[in-house]
């Protein structure tokens, strides 16, 4: 006995095609961002968030205290 149905019998899996985004750099299909694009707004060139555009609380918090102007009389 057979584990498996008929040819006609059997469901056919295939991807949705709004489910494969490509990379246009890789040139295939990846499962997360490899951070080779140059991400505009956020967003890389195919389409989805780009991980490395992402600024966490910390690397926010360390900007805003680089862009502080010096005051007067610090040491710092």
């Amino acid at each position: 006995m057979s584990l498996l149905r008929p040819k006609d019998q059997r469901r056919t899996t295939s991807f949705r095609s709004y489910t494969v985004i490509r990379c246009p750099y890789n040139g295939h299909q990846v499962s997360f961002c490899r951070g080779f694009c140059e991400p505009i707004e956020g967003y890389g060139h195919c389409g989805r968030l780009a991980a490395h555009a992402m600024i966490g609380r910390h690397q926010a918090a360390i900007m805003s205290y680089k862009a502080r102007p010096l005051k007067y009389g610090s040491d710092y």
